[in-house]
């Protein structure tokens, strides 16, 4: 029995024999198994968490099936406080030997295993009697104030009930520091920042670290023992940032601008510290946000910026201090600065290839955006610019024309020379936002 190359063969033993590349591997041995895997002891308590353990391994024969003990095998038990934790099946494939716990385990279960084999392996499942155990927080008191980013001390001690009635100290089991109603599954600053394990003499120590007003817990977790009580204190943060007098708004033009002050509560800081702020937009109410630039201000001082980003329609922005300098971050509440998006079409300045001095009319169609559909904007001013095709030519207003019921618009004007024409949508209400028609160039003759 043992590991084998597979090949494929073709025509074999013919002069045309033909061995193909490697197929695969086979794997050709005992299957192991355990039938069996006892305790002396069914119940365990953290004064009494030792016992022998006792199991049987047999393997069976691929080839026949047979099944027979599996002598002379390196069984290892687990949890292993006491020694050896490797066993060696005798002749009828049992193993006996000790086991221990060291009571700080989040799961009172036995099990064997076969040599390093995790695939072969049998659990057994122990009551625990559990005892009493108390919780006594030294640092902090029930309000405790830190300035963000530092540390605030935790300390206590974990103590229990012993079977002899007297209180002794609890090592080696987690005390965590947790934000309160939140699952610890890893340490993070999600659910707080920290733990620690109990030392010989009962003790832990812990240093939170102050991240914003917290309410937290003090809590253990643990089989040995009864429910603990959790010690509750609150965080009171200095140093966080705020905005003050904040206003946002949107132009025609979709320029965003907010207007306030980023200033530092409950604490200070140096005059004419600078901080860093971005703007912040989201297109799906709110779930998600997206970057959309950033600028420097001072504490303290009145500030007005825009961003490059156009607002875009019915759109939420912020704006969102990050922290630095041992300042707290913050956002500022969303604030909907969209307007309804406007749509010069089908423009056009017509007849193309006039003559000097003849007529020619501009004209096209005012829409706006509703819901998912365009539809005609009437009673709207549209402007109607000219740049003439000479060097230096600039753009220049040479009329207006009112929408209709439908949307669409038209001017007539006298060809006076080659050049571009564009119709602009400016005078929007502050419910819309402007647009501009394409450029059209028309060769006077």
């Amino acid at each position: 029995m043992g590991v084998y190359d597979m090949e494929l063969v073709r025509n074999e033993g013919k002069t045309d024999e033909q061995v193909g590349a490697l197929t695969g591997i086979l794997n050709f041995a005992i299957n192991p198994r355990f039938t069996s895997l006892t305790s002396s002891v069914s119940t365990v308590s953290y004064d009494r968490r030792s016992g022998v353990a006792s199991g049987t391994l047999v393997a069976e024969d691929p080839n026949t099936h047979e099944v027979k003990p599996l002598t002379g095998a390196d069984v290892n038990l687990y949890p292993t406080a006491i020694e050896p934790s490797r066993l060696t099946t005798d002749g009828e494939g049992r193993f006996t030997g000790p086991f221990g716990f060291y009571g700080s385990e989040p799961k009172t279960v036995l099990t064997a295993r076969l040599g390093g084999d995790w695939g072969v392996s049998k659990e057994v499942a122990l009551q625990v009697r559990k005892q009493t155990a108390k919780l006594t927080v030294k640092a902090p008191g029930a309000v405790a104030n830190g300035r963000y980013e530092t540390f605030l001390p935790v300390r206590g001690t974990l103590t229990r009930v012993a079977e002899d009635g007297t209180e002794q100290p609890v090592s080696g089991t987690q005390v965590s520091v947790t934000k309160d109603g939140c699952v610890v599954v890893t340490d993070t600053s999600e659910c707080g920042n920290g733990y620690d394990n109990t030392r010989p003499d009962g003790s832990f120590d812990v240093d939170y670290q102050v991240l914003g007003d917290a309410k937290m817990s003090v809590q253990v977790s643990s089989p040995w023992f009864e429910t603990v009580v959790p010690y509750r204190f609150s965080v009171n943060a200095t140093h966080m940032s705020a905005f003050s007098g904040l206003k946002g708004s949107v132009d025609k033009f979709q320029k965003v601008t907010f207007t306030g002050k980023l200033v530092v509560t409950e604490g200070t800081v140096p005059a004419g510290t600078s901080a860093n702020v971005q703007f912040q937009y989201s297109a799906d109410k709110g779930k998600t946000w997206q970057y959309a630039g950033k600028f420097d201000t001072t504490y303290g001082e009145t500030f007005t910026h825009a961003t490059r980003w156009p607002a875009g329609e019915s759109t939420l922005w912020r704006l969102v201090h990050g922290a630095q300098r041992s300042v707290g971050p913050t956002e500022s509440q969303p604030v909907s600065l969209g307007r309804r998006l406007t749509r010069i079409a089908s423009d056009d300045v017509t007849p193309e290839g006039v003559r000097r001095g003849t007529s020619i009319t501009a004209k096209g169609l005012l829409t706006q955006k509703i819901g998912t559909a365009w539809k005609p904007q009437a009673g709207q001013t549209v402007r109607i610019y000219f740049k003439p095709a000479t060097p230096g030519g600039a753009w220049k207003q040479m009329g207006t024309a009112t929408t209709l019921a439908n949307g669409t618009f038209s001017r007539k004007f006298t060809a006076q020379q080659d050049g571009t024409w564009q119709m602009r949508y400016v005078d929007a209400p502050a419910t819309h936002y402007a647009s501009n028609g394409r450029e059209d160039y028309v060769d006077v003759l």
